[in-house]
């Protein structure tokens, strides 16, 4: 189901970033989530089209909200997170 998901994806986001001040934590959290990656074949392309595809829908919802600098933020968060999928 979609709605289970989605819900699955936001509370993942929201574990992550929520871990960023703690390095060690967020790496175990990320490391965690990749385990239960496994059964996907992520690669790099997949990772940018992802990551592409969040940052235009926040560029959306947030219109002039979304810095630059909270764009590229988030640019770097969703490579180290989908980076840390393919490893």
């Amino acid at each position: 189901p979609r709605a289970v998901m989605a819900m699955r994806f936001m509370n993942g986001l929201s574990q992550i970033i929520g871990s960023l001040g703690d390095p060690k934590g967020c790496k175990m959290l990320v490391e965690t989530l990749g385990f239960q990656h496994l059964d996907l074949e992520v690669t790099i392309p997949r990772v940018c089209i992802f990551r592409d595809a969040i940052i235009e829908l926040l560029a959306v919802e947030l219109g002039d909200g979304l810095s630059a600098k909270a764009k590229d933020g988030f640019e770097i968060f969703l490579n180290y997170v989908g980076g840390s999928y393919i490893y």
